[in-house]
C-alpha cells in the first residue's frame, strides 16, 4: 500500500514479479516532513511461476537459401519468472495443420534458424514463439506470417 497508519506493525506488498530479488525500505511521514529511508531490508527472492510475458515483435528475417529464419526481442530477465527459462519457436507452412516446435534454451536467444532443403524459396509460413521454464510453458505472441529465404 502507499500509506499505512502508524500504528501499523506490517504491510504486505503485492503483485510483484515471480523470480526476482527484492528489498524495502520504510519512509516516516507526519505534518512536520518526510524522515530518512529505514535502512534496506535483506533481499528477499519471489517464488517461481510459470512465465506470462511472450517475446515481443516476432517477425522474419533474411537468410540462405531453404532457410526460415525467426527472431524476436527476448524477454527481459525479471520476467522470465523462473530458472530454466527458455523459448519454444512453433511454425507450419501457411495453410496447413500441426505445429513443428523446437525448443531454444538460451534465455537471451533472439532468432531460430530453420533449413529444410525441401523448402521452396519465399515460401509462407505462420510462425509463433512462446516461453517456459521450470514451472511450465508460458503463452505464445501472437501468430505472425514470413517468408523463407530466397
Amino acid at each position: 500500500p502507499d500509506l499505512i497508519s502508524g500504528d501499523m506493525e506490517s504491510a504486505m506488498a503485492v503483485e510483484l514479479n515471480p523470480w526476482v530479488e527484492y528489498e524495502f525500505r520504510v519512509v516516516a511521514t507526519n505534518n512536520i516532513g518526510t524522515g530518512d529511508p529505514s535502512v534496506p531490508s535483506r533481499m528477499i527472492r519471489t517464488n517461481e511461476a510459470v512465465p506470462k510475458t511472450p517475446p515481443a515483435n516476432v517477425s522474419g528475417r533474411s537468410g540462405r537459401r531453404h532457410e526460415l529464419v525467426i527472431a524476436w526481442e527476448p524477454v527481459s530477465e525479471e520476467f522470465q519468472s523462473g530458472e530454466g527459462f527458455g523459448y519454444i519457436v512453433a511454425f507450419r507452412p501457411n495453410g496447413t495443420r500441426g505445429w513443428k516446435e523446437k525448443m531454444v534454451t538460451s534465455s537471451d536467444a533472439s532468432k531460430f534458424i530453420y533449413r529444410d532443403e525441401s523448402v521452396p524459396p519465399l515460401t509462407p509460413f505462420e510462425v509463433k514463439v512462446g516461453v517456459y521454464n521450470n514451472k511450465g510453458d508460458g503463452p505464445f505472441s501472437p501468430i505472425v506470417v514470413i517468408c523463407s529465404a530466397e
